[in-house]
């Protein structure tokens, strides 16, 4: 189905925003069929340098009017405040509510929109702002070509994964959602080796980002599992056996599942924390 020209519309000009924007325009959306609001002035300057036909506005309720998809890019912290102000407008199109806000779950959305409203929950992740994203996507109340133009939406920065069970977006969020935040952490570590060892950080740093993306590529288009790349790697007796032999010992295993553990029961206490707040 040809989704270039659908109606879609953002509330918040932010970086997933302004990310999602820019990705739908190069595969080829209608720039004039985008709208987007924002409050900030230098939000909106930026998104106008983007592409000069968006549609930018100051209103919410304004773009809210005329869409066919509404993508909700908001900070959690003020969700529930802005999106209840657009609810009524919302309901004279019927659109599709895409929610990026963090730890806001479908049935915060169906209290506010009602309980047949066309939703879809959505997790990012920060390689999304260059195109390289993935995104875990579950719905309610959507037919299966709703669905596509959702996939449609993010598979314009990245990829998208639809997942079954909404109670998955907390680990989801420990995994993917912070997933960028762990590899950044252990290319900090391997280039401070390199640097102890007398390493310049400039070469430090090209051997370390150019072996993630290579490592990263080779597992995208290998048969093989991870185990098995990894294995194919260690040589009996060799330097990567005893770098694993180490963190065996160190018990690397425990201290990963302990802070995903970790990650997760927190994406829980916030979700908590949001429905405590509604109920209020």
């Amino acid at each position: 189905m040809n989704h270039e020209n659908k109606k879609i519309a953002f509330i918040g000009g932010g970086m997933v925003a302004e990310a999602m924007i820019r990705g739908m325009i190069l595969h080829g959306h209608n720039p004039t069929r985008i709208f987007v609001s924002d409050p900030s002035q230098k939000r909106r300057e930026l998104l106008a340098v983007l592409n000069g036909r968006l549609n930018i506005e100051t209103d919410n309720n304004l773009v809210a009017e005329v869409c066919d998809v509404l993508v909700l890019a908001l900070k959690p912290q003020i969700f529930v405040d802005v999106v209840e102000k657009i609810a009524e407008t919302h309901k004279k199109n019927d659109s599709v509510i895409v929610s990026v806000a963090a730890g806001i779950a479908l049935d915060t959305l169906k209290s506010i929109f009602g309980d047949t409203s066309k939703l879809c929950r959505v997790m990012p992740n920060q390689p999304c702002l260059i195109g390289r994203g993935v995104s875990a996507l579950i719905a309610s109340n959507l037919n299966e070509d709703e669905k596509a133009l959702a996939s449609y939406l993010f598979d314009s920065v990245g990829k998208s994964i639809w997942i079954e069970n909404e109670d998955w977006m907390h680990t989801v969020t420990a995994v993917s959602g912070n997933g960028p935040a762990y590899f950044y952490h252990m290319m900090e570590l391997l280039t401070e080796s390199a640097k102890i060892a007398g390493i310049p950080e400039q070469i430090a740093q090209e051997l370390v980002i150019h072996t993630a993306i290579g490592s990263s590529q080779l597992a995208l288009n290998s048969s093989d599992d991870f185990a098995t790349l990894r294995k194919k790697v260690m040589s009996p007796g060799g330097t990567t056996e005893a770098a694993f032999e180490s963190l065996e010992n160190n018990n690397i295993q425990s201290i990963w599942k302990q802070a995903i553990d970790a990650a997760t029961q927190r994406s829980i206490e916030l979700g908590n924390q949001d429905s405590d707040n509604e109920s209020e």
